[in-house]
């Protein structure tokens, strides 16, 4: 099973076309580009590489949507069995596998928050870690990757009643009691040293959470993160991770597609749909495989987490 890596064309690359078609106008070009080279795939270290040849993946027409679709049934009958798509514009989602970093970012988010913190010189395990929201299908991913580092955990979230049986289960299993509160006016929500986003809630309150606390967007809140990145430039936010695996260090998005070409735990978790009781058996399994956090990422673009600079609070004084 290979990986397929797919773009768009870069700005100012063009197409190689015969001769005679410079005489044509630009929309002659254009459609013979679509009946006649609509994308190109060639293999690179084992990676198959398709570009489609339109240089903007937003918006696509219906006739480079078929395109596009071709491509991803070409690269599966190529042996593709995952899909590196560009982290801005369109592409199908139904064909193959789409490796976005979110199942690994949900996954890892816990090490990911715990990682953070370290860099800026503190320790998880006096940090205050906060839940916000409860999705359905990725909070218990986020909850199997939870170390033992893990002190001290509250829950934010409307449906506080479906939240007894998980507070139940971390007191069983990790003795760890957790606090559920449904007003972002209550004291634990600023107070939290690291928060992990689990929801889609249109609000990411940077008006109330703590100065320098962790942000980690563990479902793609994207909204929520740009308001959180323009607003509060004191916070550590991210929304995905870079991976050390196979002793070289990847983007999410490609960490991902290794996990479901070599680890058949991930493999099987992701084709079954993420199956909520075998999310700690594959978080295990990847550990196991010596994947761990190594950076971290916002809006396509890695960001970088250090040592807080207290002389910062002193500016202006």
């Amino acid at each position: 099973m290979k990986i397929a890596a797919v773009r768009f064309l870069e700005k100012e690359e063009r197409v190689t076309l015969p001769c005679w078609t410079n005489l044509l106008t630009e929309n002659l070009r254009n459609k013979y580009i679509l009946s006649k080279k609509p994308f190109t795939i060639e293999e690179k270290e084992g990676i198959l590489q398709g570009i489609l040849s339109v240089s903007d993946g937003q918006g696509l027409s219906v006739p480079w949507r078929n395109k596009a679709e071709e491509l991803a049934k070409t690269l599966a009958a190529e042996g593709a069995g995952i899909i590196i798509t560009p982290s801005e514009g369109e592409f199908p989602q139904k064909i193959l596998p789409i490796a976005k970093g979110r199942i690994l970012a949900a996954l890892f988010a816990f090490d990911g928050a715990a990682e953070a913190l370290r860099r800026q010189g503190k320790n998880p395990e006096e940090a205050h870690f906060l839940i916000s929201g409860a999705d359905s299908e990725m909070l218990p991913l986020v909850l199997a990757g939870m170390g033992d580092y893990v002190n001290h955990l509250s829950f934010f979230a409307d449906n506080m009643g479906e939240l007894e049986e998980i507070q139940e289960e971390l007191f069983e299993e990790k003795g760890l009691r957790t606090e559920v509160f449904s007003s972002p006016k209550n004291p634990l929500f600023s107070e939290a040293d690291a928060i992990i986003v689990c929801g889609m809630e249109q609000t990411g309150y940077e008006h109330i959470i703590k100065r320098y606390a962790v942000f980690i967007d563990a479902v793609g809140n994207r909204p929520v993160l740009r308001k959180l990145l323009q607003r509060r430039w004191d916070s550590a936010a991210a929304e995905g991770f870079y991976f050390t695996y196979a002793g070289q260090q990847v983007e999410g998005r490609w960490a991902e597609a290794w996990a479901f070409t070599q680890n058949m735990d991930f493999q099987g978790f992701w084709l079954d749909q993420y199956p909520p009781e075998k999310a700690k058996e594959v978080f295990r399994a990847l550990k196991e495989s010596d994947f761990s956090v190594c950076g971290f990422s916002a809006l396509g673009k890695r960001v970088k987490i250090g040592k807080i600079k207290e002389d910062l609070d002193n500016l202006g004084d």
